[in-house]
């Protein structure tokens, strides 16, 4: 028998009773007034120069209230943080002149119902240029390969060594060597629940009211900080409940996204990913790793000592990536 009251000890979380029973809470379950939704406009190609988006065929769509573009998003909000040190790589949830990935946001439409907004972006019509695309991480370190950010000048947003003891030492003394390489590829966690954000903006109060599926820490902040807002004009209602997540439910973009269509209409406004969003388009997957690994070891077993030389591709952006590789 355990001497602790917690630790070891059987216990049902408090949450089970109401989500068995039905009486969980969910974005998807929040009803506010005349709430309207909004459905997404992706790129479907890996990098392109946006020549033109043409709205009037959707915005004469049944139902339709507003189509925003990039163009207009990033003029009245803050880039996104990234991470790490590269003050030339910005991040807006749409794209403005150039897309980056495929599925990567270019425009969204507001309307009266999600099926609405959805059949409304099919009729928003983007005219591209592509241009050369590298998907190859080994491949996008090579000179001349494109970048992804010209500004920026490298397509590395991360590089940084760690050094844990005599490493050198150990290698020189050890019986045994080996070196090998491990590879894998893109993850996605997949929860039952995709992202969700609902919005409203009180204009008389100058508070924006957001309930979300959320999973992050200072989330209210970046909110705030991305639509130039005080840090108190943000109010985020933790009373939702999260449909799995796996440590994916971030979704600052998303929520930046419509928390300034909510400011700008007056009206409540609600974003669900629908599964193809979620896995092309959302914040939740993992990069393709590449780790070249040498262990220095003893006739017995013994390792002595590790090396490891490991190139994450994280994509367009940085994400978590450069953190979970970096932590000391």
């Amino acid at each position: 028998m355990t001497s602790f009251r917690y630790i070891g000890a059987k216990r049902r979380a408090k949450e089970h009773p109401r989500f068995v029973t039905g009486r969980g809470r969910f974005v998807a379950d929040i009803a506010l007034p005349g709430m309207k939704h909004v459905a997404l406009v992706a790129s479907p190609h890996a990098s392109a120069r946006i020549v033109s988006i043409d709205a009037k065929a959707a915005l004469s769509a049944p139902g339709v209230l507003y189509v925003l573009t990039g163009e207009e998003f990033c003029a009245n909000t803050d880039s996104l943080p990234i991470g790490v040190d590269a003050p030339e790589v910005t991040r807006f949830a749409l794209a403005r002149g150039v897309v980056r990935y495929a599925g990567e946001w270019v425009a969204a439409v507001v309307a009266d119902s999600r099926s609405l907004a959805e059949d409304a972006a099919e009729r928003v019509e983007v005219e591209y240029e592509p241009l050369p695309h590298v998907i190859d991480a080994e491949k996008a370190l090579a000179p001349g390969a494109p970048l992804v950010h010209p500004s920026h000048g490298s397509n590395v947003l991360y590089h940084r060594k760690f050094v844990w003891g005599p490493v050198e030492e150990a290698f020189a003394n050890a019986e045994h060597r080996i070196a090998f390489r491990a590879v894998w590829g893109r993850s996605a966690t997949v929860p039952i629940e995709t992202f969700g954000v609902a919005a409203r903006w009180d204009a008389g109060t100058g508070i924006l009211d957001i309930w979300a599926s959320i999973q992050m820490p200072k989330f209210p902040d970046q909110t705030a900080r991305a639509l130039r807002l005080s840090s108190n004009a943000v109010r985020v209602h933790y009373d939702v409940d999260v449909g799995g997540s796996y440590g994916v439910k971030r979704g600052i973009k998303h929520t930046v996204l419509v928390g300034y269509l909510a400011k700008k209409l007056g009206v409540a406004v609600r974003l669900i990913e629908d599964r193809l969003e979620n896995l092309r388009g959302g914040d939740m997957q993992g990069p393709d790793r590449i780790f070249d690994m040498q262990l220095a070891f003893d006739r017995d077993g013994t390792i002595r000592a590790m090396k490891i030389r490991a190139v994450d591709d994280v994509g367009a952006y940085a994400g978590r990536s450069p953190f979970q590789l970096g932590k000391p």
